[in-house]
């Protein structure tokens, strides 16, 4: 997918931005020129491939904050090393809001925990903004391979064949977990194949490559047709975008409590005042149609924090998800 086009700025644009974005930058005590921020490209840095789910949803946001401010935008895809690549480029981009990055949670609470030298610390490389979203994980099976109505009729059915006859696929910490904690807590044992992107994933699973696979609400297309089966869904409520698909304490496998967040980060040291200003811009580009319209399509809803908040939020995730993957028994690598 290539990346949004500039726009051209309307009549009177650098008036009604200044309206926007200079009150905040003045109330919070920045530097003088973070009253005229954005007046340039603003480079969104993802770890997504184009064309997967997330990625929609950052050009989404992208599109928006141009409208808004009349300054372009663009988005740099950079997947790979567990979203770390990402991230790095950002840590060493120069903190005045121009360089951002839009990260699923593997990437800040995930790789501390999984990776020996991530390359990055997520608490001192950057500077927090603002969660974005956040959804659950679906439970998909391949009906041909894996014939269960229901979560619980796993049990049999996994345990059929020798030890690792059956895999699941996973992208990320955040698809991987809720597998190795289903077949912990079946006692079942399943090999596990790494892919770059749900988007290579899902192929795998539709033509039985793979038998399971733990995927945003994006993949239910599939389940329409018929090629696969959505079992339940992680977290404590149904998903409002798929009210029909129980959760998997329903469906009588309790504890996989695993889902996915996004946010948007600074380098360090980002002036105060541009963190404001980006923070009021991603809480309007957020609400927008267009950036609704992706998230509901992936089975996630708005998510926002007022400033100062992601860093709390963001240290307890942590903190949970060491546990979780120390309880999972995932050994760094």
């Amino acid at each position: 997918m290539s990346p949004p086009a500039r726009p051209t700025p309307a009549p009177g644009w650098f008036d009604r931005r200044r309206w926007l974005l200079g009150g905040v930058a003045l109330t919070v005590g920045g530097p003088v020129q973070a009253q005229h921020y954005p007046d340039r490209l603003i480079n969104f840095v993802v770890p997504f491939t184009p064309g997967a789910a997330p990625d929609a949803f950052v050009r989404a946001l992208a599109q928006e904050v141009s409208r808004a401010t009349g300054a372009p935008t663009i988005v740099d895809n950079r997947p790979g090393a567990g979203s770390a690549l990402a991230v790095q480029a950002v840590a060493k981009a120069a903190p005045d809001g121009y360089t951002v990055l839009v990260t699923g949670n593997v990437a800040i609470t995930g790789n501390v925990h999984v990776m020996k030298r991530p390359g990055y610390d997520p608490v001192t490389d950057l500077t927090p903004v603002t969660p974005l979203a956040r959804g659950p994980m679906v439970l998909y099976v391949n009906p041909a391979k894996l014939p269960a109505q229901r979560a619980s009729d796993l049990l049999p059915l996994l345990r059929k064949g020798s030890p690792g006859s059956h895999a699941f696929g996973y992208t990320s910490i955040t698809s991987r977990l809720p597998a190795e904690m289903l077949q912990q807590t079946l006692g079942a044992q399943l090999t596990a194949i790494p892919y770059r992107s749900g988007n290579a994933a899902l192929p795998d699973l539709v033509s039985g490559r793979i038998d399971l696979l733990f995927s945003d609400l994006s993949a239910m297309l599939h389940v329409a047709s018929g090629r696969l089966r959505a079992l339940g869904v992680t977290g404590a409520q149904r998903s409002p975008q798929a009210p029909e698909v129980p959760t998997l304490a329903e469906a009588g496998i309790p504890g996989i409590d695993v889902g996915f967040w996004v946010g948007a980060y600074l380098p360090a040291k980002a002036p105060p005042a541009v963190v404001a200003a980006l923070h009021a811009l991603l809480l309007r580009a957020v609400k927008s149609p267009d950036a609704r319209a992706v998230l509901q399509a992936q089975g996630a809803s708005e998510f926002v924090l007022p400033i100062g908040e992601l860093a709390v939020f963001q240290a307890q995730e942590t903190a949970a998800w060491g546990r979780i993957i120390r309880a999972a028994g995932i050994q760094p690598e």
